[in-house]
Parts: structure tokens; sequence; C-alpha cells
């Protein structure tokens, strides 16, 4: 009967010789494994000679998005891929955007250092806010009612009842209108229409005006105060768990903006084109920290466009992001101040004040109070 075939074991002899040649090649790939992971890239463009290099992270907060890198497409985030590490990119200026249709684009210009990741963190903001309207009236059925329409560039998420006559004996005051109004009691401003409000609302609407901030936030080691005219962030804690952008070095800037904001929607690339004029590879490498020798600024100053700031606060979720009611609306600003501090608006209009509770964002236009509903 014909043996079975089988696989003999190597000899000690080869086993011996194998594991000394796999050591070798371990040996000798060690140096180009260093560098490589420190940076450096071999360049034919270089004269066939290592170059040193950098990495840019860029973390989006939304899914959906585009992240771009010197006009490149490298990642639409995902649920749980909502950040990109770009590697072995030159040192030098490089201008990241980050959009999504029906948002606001994200544009920056970022350093790139030899040996460094740097980092940055991207937020986009509805092109068309959602609100949750609410008013001192409600009907029978539950809807709140107005007596005028709604002028707001805004999307309502209840259901909304106009009423051309301004007879409120059939309607129900609103409870939760009376309640939130305590929220504004400072800056409630009267109005001619506060005789035919509930008696408490008309008490509270009737308080002293009040136009501009001065109220002192503090979030995870981050202070947020009025000084002056202006609005000013800092860092409280320790200087080795400082966020990088307190300590940002002066770079060049690649010039102008809007020629190299990419095409998205042509109301996406007009909102970020107007923004960003107002201020003229899946491996995580070592995130962007602070060095000692870095020189820090312990104090920054928002952007405020030249208007009164009217009340600030941080963005729910968020200790990197301010929001700032203006003359002109409600923004979002982040805290980031490379190359210029990126601002989108919530809602445009004037004689808003905001306020957050609870992790909502409340508007009060001296009527209604809204409640954004924030993704």
């Amino acid at each position: 009967m014909d043996e079975l075939p089988s696989v003999k074991p190597l000899s000690l002899q080869r086993r011996r010789y194998l594991s000394f040649f796999l050591l070798g090649l371990f040996v000798l790939g060690l140096p180009f494994l260093y560098l490589y992971a420190t940076g450096y890239r071999f360049s034919l463009d270089a004269n066939g000679t290592f170059i040193s290099t950098g990495g840019l992270y860029v973390a989006a907060k939304r899914t959906g998005a585009e992240i771009y890198i010197d006009n490149q497409l490298v990642r639409e985030t995902r649920t749980f891929r909502t950040a990109f590490y770009a590697q072995g990119l030159e040192p030098g200026t490089h201008r990241v955007h980050v959009q999504r249709d029906g948002y606001h684009t994200w544009v920056k210009e970022l350093p790139v250092y030899a040996h460094v990741v740097t980092e940055a963190q991207a937020f986009n903001i509805a092109l068309v806010p959602q609100l949750r309207f609410v008013s001192p009236w409600k009907n029978s059925v539950g809807d709140t009612v107005l007596f005028a329409s709604s002028t707001l560039a805004a999307s309502s998420t209840n259901t909304v009842v106009v009423q051309k006559s301004k007879d409120t004996a059939k309607l129900i005051s609103d409870t939760e209108y009376e309640t939130l109004l305590e929220l504004f009691s400072g800056e409630a401003q009267k109005t001619p229409t506060t005789a035919s409000l509930p008696g408490r609302v008309g008490d509270l609407l009737g308080g002293s005006a009040t136009t501009t901030a001065t109220t002192t936030k503090e979030s995870n080691s981050v202070r947020l105060y009025q000084q002056g005219d202006d609005v000013a962030v800092s860092w409280t804690s320790s200087r080795e768990s400082m966020p990088y952008y307190y300590c940002a070095e002066e770079f060049d800037l690649l010039g102008d903006v809007a020629s190299e904001v990419p095409t998205a929607s042509p109301v996406t690339k007009k909102a970020a084109l107007a923004l960003a004029a107002d201020v003229t590879t899946e491996m995580i490498g070592p995130v962007q920290s602070v060095s000692q020798d870095a020189l820090c600024t312990p104090e920054i100053i928002l952007d405020r466009r030249g208007e009164t700031v009217r009340d600030f606060d941080f963005y729910p979720g968020s200790t990197d992001l301010a929001l700032l009611t203006l003359d002109s609306g409600v923004y979002v600003e982040e805290f980031d101040g490379r190359a210029w501090h990126n601002m989108q608006p919530i809602v445009l209009g004037k004689g808003f004040h905001a306020r957050v509770q609870n992790g909502q964002i409340y508007l009060y236009d001296g009527k209604l109070v809204y409640q954004v509903i924030v993704e």
C-alpha cells in the first residue's frame, strides 16, 4: 500500500538560516520604518533623496461632509469616520475646506511643519435653520398661533397658524412661552402688544432693556468673557493640557480665499466667501500638542465684525465654539484664530437675543421665542 504524502519539517540548520535572514531583513528595514514614521519620504523629484514631511488631522462634526485639502477631495465623512489624517504633506501652508450641501462651508489655511501633525476642528451650520416657534398663544388643538407671518428665513418644525384677528378670547395661554421668557427677562423689550398678552407675560416684557453682554461663562477650563466691547476666551488650566490654537505661530497665507473655495452648491460657496472675506491614510499620528518652547497667548479675542455683542455663550456640546449674538444675527464662531476665525450664522436678523439652556439654544426677538433644533 502506497504511503500517504506528508510534509517534512525543515531541518534545524535551514530553520536557523531562515531566522537569521528574517532578522537581517528587520534590522535593515528598521531605519526606513523609523524615517517613515517620523515624516520622511523618498522623493524622486528631490534627486532621489529623503525629504521631511508633516501631516494634517482634520475632524468634522457632521457626517456626510466632504473634506478637501488643497482642493483635492480626501474624505467623505461617515457615521464612524468623521476625521481624516493626511500624511506626507510638504511643509508650508495648506488650505482645507469641509463642506456639505445645505450647510455653510468651513474654510481654513493651516501651517504644516516637518515631523508634526497639525490639528483642526471643522464645523458646518445649516444654511436654513430649523426652528420651533413658541408664541404666547395656542389654539384649541395645540397649534402655535401667530398674528403675523414670520419673515425669518427658517423652517418651522411645529405647526404654526397665522390668525388675522387679534382676538384672544378663544386662544389658550402657552405656559411654555412664559417659562422660556424668563430666560430673557433682562432683555425683554416693551412692545405695543403687551396689553393683549397674559398678565405674567406682560410683566416680563416690561423688564429693563439691556443691549450688551456682561456674563462670564466657564466650561472645562475654558473661560468666555467680555473685555470692553469684545468677547475673549482664555485657558484656565495647565499649559500641558492647553489647546494648540493658543500657541499658533505666524505663517504665510496663500492669498485670495475666494478663488480657492471648491465648487459645491452656489449658495454654500457664496456663504463661505462672504464669511471668509470679512477677515481679510487611516493611521492616526501624533496629534498636535503644545511644546514647552512655544510662545502661547493665554487670551484670544473673538471677531465681532465691528458689531455690538448682545449675548454670548458656549455652543452646546462644545468648548471650542462660541454662540455670539450680534446686531445682524446669531452666529457660531470658532476659537481657533489661525489665519482667521470661521464664523457661520444660525439666523440672520436684527433685535435677537440668545440663551443656552439644558443644551438647547433659544432665541427671542421681542415677541416670539424660537428653539433652534441643533442636530
